[in-house]
């Protein structure tokens, strides 16, 4: 129980370093990127204790699904799993494993590239609507997700008002 306090209060204080400034929130969004399969919770508590890792997975997915030994002497990194007797679960980069002789794998690794730019933007579009040509690559990305932030604001604030009107009905005789 000891090391899930520690664990937890280590992911309070990341929450809040990562907001304190915009340097902090791009590094931690860089960890973030490599990690998109991880709710927030969990990207948090990796980027607190691994910055640099890459690809993270169980010990047992590492072993049965990519025949991937974890390294003696690795540390994993621990998660919050309120399922389990400990509270805590623990993941392993990919540089802490090495590929079993013949039939391991490691996984294929997603990178942005040059020729990637205009696929993503074009499926972006699609979705979010058009964006200014002349603002390149990142400003494009940066006025899509202006809009997703937005619209977010926007239910955030009408399920806001929803709830307080059900509470205010509530209390009424």
């Amino acid at each position: 129980m000891r090391k899930y306090k520690l664990i937890s209060a280590l992911a309070e204080e990341t929450a809040k370093e990562v907001v304190r400034n915009e340097e902090s929130w791009r590094r931690y969004l860089n960890t973030a990127s490599r990690l998109y399969k991880y709710p927030f919770k969990e990207q948090l508590l990796i980027y607190a204790q691994r910055p640099d890792a890459t690809a993270c997975a169980s010990i047992e997915i590492w072993n049965e699904k990519m025949h991937c030994w974890v390294n003696k002497g690795a540390k994993g990194i621990a998660l919050i799993d309120e399922d389990s007797f400990s509270g805590l679960k623990y993941v392993f980069d990919i540089s802490d494993v090495h590929k079993a002789r013949k039939i391991g794998q490691f996984p294929n690794l997603w990178e942005m590239r040059e020729e990637h730019m205009e696929a993503v933007i074009s499926r972006l579009e699609k979705t979010y609507g058009d964006t200014d040509r002349e603002a390149g690559f990142v400003g494009r990305i940066r006025e899509i997700a202006g809009r997703i932030a937005e619209d977010c604001y926007k239910e955030l604030t009408v399920l806001r008002t929803i709830s307080q009107s059900i509470t205010r009905c509530r209390l009424q005789p």
